[in-house]
């Protein structure tokens, strides 16, 4: 087993201001916004998508373990289904560990599956 760390499947860069559920509507309203010092939802969705489109391409049909971290997988599942939103962001957020299986055929993705959920309140607010 080989353990390789891609920097890019990191969390998104939270800069100043509060976090808070209001504030996390309001990234996954406008993709562009983000705080001072901070990274927008859709660039930490890019520089997921290009770990994952690398990850896809190298180890194309074979079993790939990643872990991330919450914002980024849901940026990584909101490119897969336009439909994962905010309110499943918020489903997750109090899952740790929140493991899935996502499939692909080639590059094409065919669904995703929810294999482990333990639920840990996880109160910033």
């Amino acid at each position: 087993m080989q353990i390789i760390i891609d920097e890019r499947l990191r969390e998104r860069q939270s800069g100043t201001g509060i976090n808070n559920h209001e504030m996390m509507r309001k990234r996954w309203a406008d993709f562009d916004f983000c705080e001072q010092n901070g990274e927008t939802l859709r660039s930490t969705q890019k520089r997921n998508m290009d770990a994952v489109f690398k990850i896809i391409s190298e180890y194309q049909d074979k079993c790939v373990v990643v872990g991330t971290h919450g914002t980024a997988l849901s940026t990584i599942l909101n490119y897969y289904n336009s439909a994962y939103n905010c309110d499943s962001f918020f489903r997750i957020i109090d899952y740790m560990p929140y493991i899935i299986r996502l499939d692909f055929s080639g590059v094409d993705f065919l669904g995703k599956e929810e294999l482990l959920i333990i639920k840990k309140d996880f109160n910033i607010w």
